[in-house]
């Protein structure tokens, strides 16, 4: 009997009350190992370039990423399970890309321009396609990073 089945329980389920636990259980849920490794690579990458440009304040900012992306999914995603890492690696896509139109630092603009350039495709995850993937955590995540990025970097 797999461990995953027990653990999906934690998962967020929009509009219930056990599924508010899922805004911070979720992202540490996946439904296979081939969603932990995808998602683990891209969350490492997309939180280095963070830390490499907000040092320790990207702790904070991961978290309120992953608080409203999970708010927002909690409140209008359809009726389903969402788990996995890729509403937070979605938001960090989202901040990374707008903190650069936001601060109009260089360093920022730089990081923002190429993540545009390799990681453009990301955008296409954010409408609906599979139905066993939650595109609404995606958008959401996006969302969230937007208003991060708004919020710290606003001029």
């Amino acid at each position: 009997m797999s461990l995953a089945l027990p653990l999906q329980q934690f998962g967020l389920v929009p509009r219930t009350l056990q599924g508010l636990v899922g805004i911070f259980t979720s992202p540490l849920l996946h439904g296979s190992l081939q969603h932990l490794i995808s998602n683990s690579m891209s969350f490492a990458l997309f939180a280095i370039i963070l830390a490499i440009l907000e040092g320790q304040q990207m702790f904070v900012k991961i978290l309120l990423i992953m608080v409203i992306g999970g708010v927002l999914t909690w409140l209008m995603g359809r009726n389903a399970n969402h788990i996995g890492a890729s509403g937070v690696i979605f938001g960090l896509w989202g901040y990374i890309i707008l903190a650069g139109w936001f601060s109009r630092q260089f360093k920022y603009i730089v990081i923002s321009i190429t993540i545009i350039f390799f990681y453009s495709g990301m955008i296409f995850g954010v409408f609906p396609g599979r139905p066993d993937v939650s595109w609404e955590g995606h958008l959401f995540g996006v969302i969230a990073g937007i208003l991060v990025a708004w919020i710290y970097h606003k001029k």
